[in-house]
């Protein structure tokens, strides 16, 4: 997989996250979105965290609306908060964000773990160290 991730099923939501230096291109997003949808199944769980530092995403307006299909393709109905540090959320990354929620998948952006959390109303609990969250989990 060249979207290296770990994760970890935190009772009522699935803690993703990928290591340091993740690039979103259309390829690595499709990657994450199977791998989504595989622990949503596995845990019978519809709320995702995914957490990265300083992801270099690489789609332009066409591969933002694919990836938002992919996604909704993979995990309809699911909640998925993305927490990404030192990221702006451009106008590619907004685009891909209504392409997916236009198809049941309800998504939104965060720089911080704590309003992630509270967005999508789970516990903090966790064996995952949060104080590195964002960094990538070794």
């Amino acid at each position: 997989m060249n979207a290296p991730l770990e994760s970890e099923f935190c009772g009522d939501y699935i803690y993703v996250s990928c290591t340091a230096g993740f690039i979103i291109t259309p390829e690595s997003a499709q990657e994450v979105w199977q791998e989504v949808s595989k622990l949503c199944a596995d845990y019978d769980c519809r709320k995702i965290l995914i957490d990265a530092s300083r992801p270099e995403q690489r789609l332009d307006t066409m591969t933002a609306f694919e990836t938002g299909l992919q996604l909704a393709e993979n995990s309809s109905g699911l909640t998925l908060a993305m927490c990404f540090r030192d990221f702006d959320c451009d106008d590619p990354s907004l685009f891909f964000k209504t392409v997916a929620q236009n198809r049941g998948v309800n998504v939104e952006f965060f720089t911080n773990l704590d309003d992630a959390q509270r967005w999508l109303g789970v516990s903090k609990k966790s064996s995952v160290d949060l104080s590195k969250a964002c960094v990538g989990i070794s």
